[in-house]
């Protein structure tokens, strides 16, 4: 009678020992990356305090030494748009006068025609003046911006 209960008990200590063998390897498993996990876990000081004097002077001194570059690039941007407006202008009174001149063509209106673009062309002609006389006017303002003291002269790179 003394068999069967030992035998049984024998049995139940193998299936326990048997199941803390697999709860160990699961358990090795899960924890094989452990070393990894605690580095990638540590937290590490990445950025430090910066006092905010150093911020403002750092600030100002970005602003010193962008601020003449803008000012030049604004003021090319300038004279390159001035420029693209007179093409403009140009290609406009170009493309006018020659509209003019081929409806005149289509009408045959000769004394009238060659009075209107005798007209036109006056006009292209004076438009041009304008144009030519705004750019000097803006270059000479450029100039007298450029001797100015406070403002570096920028760079012709």
């Amino acid at each position: 009678m003394s068999s069967p209960p030992l035998y049984t008990c024998a049995r139940i200590f193998e299936d326990s020992v048997d199941l803390l063998g697999s709860s160990l390897a699961s358990l090795e498993r899960a924890t094989r990356d452990t070393p990894r996990l605690k580095q990638v876990l540590d937290t590490q000081k990445v950025f430090g305090l910066v006092p905010e004097r150093d911020i403002q002077n750092a600030q100002a001194r970005l602003k010193s030494e962008t601020h003449p570059q803008i000012t030049y690039l604004l003021e090319k941007l300038e004279k390159e748009v001035a420029r693209l407006r007179r093409k403009k202008a140009s290609l406009e009174s170009d493309f006018n006068l020659r509209k003019v001149r081929l409806e005149s063509v289509l009408r045959k209106d000769s004394v009238e025609s060659l009075e209107q673009e005798a007209k036109y062309e006056r006009l292209r002609m004076l438009r041009t003046k304008r144009d030519r006389l705004k750019y000097s006017l803006s270059r000479q303002r450029l100039q007298k911006y450029r001797q100015i003291p406070s403002l570096p002269p920028p760079d012709q790179s």
